[in-house]
């Protein structure tokens, strides 16, 4: 274990996911990439290089946002994660494909003249990195060189923030995780050296001292751009890169920047939903209700999914503490996880929208930029479940799903048997090829109704919290050994401020619940103060709740609403 490394994730690999919504959804996104034309997704390069270029285009923003190297990332790690050789092949068919379109200098763009070039030479970074370290095509790396050695003389330094220019902006304080990923698997100081250049530590400094972002928003706004706003995706993105940094060079003041930055967004950025960032901007606390009202982009779904996957990530590895997953959960449950499917013409559940005069689920911005994150998040579904060390098991999401590995030379394999959030109990069925001790240590989330309750083989067991939020289960284990864990669920009241006691989000442990039923806000008929009673249950529909008073409104979780259909997330009596 590194000394950086209090905990790991299982990097893609020994982790299968069983009958669920997230089984259901990767299947989805990786039969959806599967199914889009080689050719298809390669025309663009190829008519900029002179070369044939059979295919169809795919219009909307696949030239501009264009979502290729995404793809080339998503489908190494859904490989990595299932072995399926389809996503392998097709990996590496657009890989021969790109290259072959690299122009001698190393220019690689899908145009002549690109967009936000540090934002692409970024994506296909980590593009070819994870074809080489997920599906070890070693082409990759030659690839990545040339490419990076064109970046180098190329790329402008003016480092300007939100600049629409397309050699100047594009999001280069986002450009250092990929190129110390790229260092840290090849040992390559030019990677590292390009790395060091696009340090953000202008914004992360205010972490490092607890300071107000918000004193000098629009820092680096450039002369007749009014952006004036932090771009949400992006600053979390770049907490991504001062994780890189840390791993890198190692220093503890970097590691309480990233703990302050989660603070920071965990105390004043969230939805109840865990997502943020209304038009796609961080904005102090006090201004989010009125944006409930003013926009119906609330939330940068696939992208802000993606980056707070990876930060959370980053800080459970590095801490070994399991609040940080508490995040990741409410993204998987109400976020990317609550997302409908792509439609045929690229259409991607782009913003999550809760309105207070009602909102439904649409795609739009076909071949966006959340395109192509899309993959990759839920990729990552498989990485995000079980950690480890070397004494221990470590279970942060309760997902219908098997993990195996190999445990001081013994090999142990783990089903999680459940159907939560719509039950509040799962069972973790041990199978091992002999006897062997070894912990298996549980979330214990910040949602919980009263004390997590255990049990091994129908017997009850003590369940006590460590100070880093696990619930530890140390014994000999033996094939056939059950643990039972019940996390006991109930409804709270999430407020955007703690001073106001409208607007708010009707909470069931960590599933954000919407009403529906009627055209308008219906607020006024919840009795607040007696929320549990005052909602009965819908028989045979788990999670489903009519009000007593007016049975025509119905509360169900966010993520069970299709396309189209009216809710109401945030709830305001007028």
């Amino acid at each position: 274990m590194s000394e950086k490394m209090m905990i790991k994730p299982f990097d893609y690999h020994g982790i299968t996911l069983n009958d669920s919504n997230l089984k259901r959804q990767f299947d989805e996104v990786r039969d959806f990439y599967l199914r889009i034309p080689n050719d298809d997704l390669l025309r663009g390069y190829r008519i900029r290089a002179g070369l044939p270029a059979p295919g169809a285009d795919l219009g909307g923003l696949y030239l501009t946002h264009n979502p290729f190297s995404q793809i080339l990332s998503g489908l190494s790690r859904m490989y990595a994660a299932t072995g399926d050789m389809a996503c392998k092949e097709k990996a590496e068919a657009l890989l021969r494909g790109w290259a072959e379109c690299i122009e001698p200098d190393g220019f690689f763009f899908i145009t002549k003249s690109p967009e936000f070039i540090p934002y692409h030479y970024d994506k296909m970074v980590n593009g070819l990195l994870d074809m080489y370290l997920y599906c070890r095509n070693k082409d990759a790396l030659r690839h990545l060189n040339r490419i990076t050695d064109w970046a180098i003389k190329n790329i402008s330094r003016a480092r300007i923030y939100a600049s629409p220019i397309g050699n100047d902006g594009g999001e280069w304080y986002t450009l250092s995780e990929n190129l110390y990923r790229a260092y840290l698997a090849t040992g390559d100081a030019k990677y590292r050296d390009f790395a060091e250049v696009w340090e953000y530590r202008e914004f992360w400094d205010y972490f490092s001292r607890k300071g107000n972002i918000f004193d000098h928003v629009g820092l680096y706004q450039p002369e007749g751009w009014n952006c004036g706003v932090y771009h949400a995706y992006s600053h979390v993105n770049s907490f991504n890169s001062l994780a890189a940094a840390y791993l890198v060079k190692g220093k503890d003041c970097d590691l309480e920047s990233l703990k302050n930055a989660y603070n920071f967004l965990w105390e004043n950025e969230l939805w109840a939903t865990g997502g943020y960032g209304p038009d796609e901007a961080l904005l102090p606390r006090e201004k989010l209700a009125g944006m409930l009202c003013k926009t119906n982009n609330h939330f940068e779904t696939q992208c802000g999914s993606w980056a707070a996957f990876k930060m959370c990530k980053y800080l459970m590895q590095f801490t070994g503490d399991a609040r940080y997953g508490d995040w990741i959960e409410l993204l998987i449950i109400n976020g990317i996880g609550a997302s409908i499917p792509m439609d045929p013409d690229g259409g991607v559940f782009y913003y999550s929208e809760y309105r207070l005069e009602g909102s439904a689920k649409k795609n739009i911005n076909p071949w966006a930029c959340c395109s192509g994150t899309r993959v990759q998040a839920v990729a990552d579904f498989h990485d995000l479940i079980y950690f480890k060390d070397e004494d221990n098991l470590c279970i942060n999401l309760f997902v219908p799903s098997t993990v195996e590995w190999v445990h001081k030379n013994t090999a142990v394999t783990i089903a999680q048997r459940t159907d939560f959030p719509a039950s509040p109990r799962t069972k973790f069925v041990v199978s091992v090829a002999k006897p062997i001790e070894f912990g298996i240590k549980v979330r214990t989330p910040a949602w919980l109704a009263d004390k997590m309750k255990a049990s091994v083989n129908g017997r009850a067991i003590p369940a006590a919290t460590d100070t880093q939020h696990w619930t530890c289960f140390w014994r000999t284990w033996r094939s056939g050994d059950t643990l039972t864990i019940d996390l006991p669920m109930g409804f709270s009241l999430s407020r955007i401020d703690s001073e106001n006691q409208y607007p708010l989000a009707v909470m069931y442990g960590p599933v954000t619940m919407a009403a529906c039923g009627q055209d308008k806000n219906p607020s006024g008929k919840f009795d607040f103060a007696n929320l549990a009673e005052s909602l009965v249950p819908v028989e045979g529909q788990s999670l489903n709740y009519r009000l007593a008073s007016d049975p025509s409104i119905l509360v169900r979780p966010f993520y069970e609403f299709k396309k189209g259909e009216v809710y109401f997330v945030y709830l305001y009596p007028r």
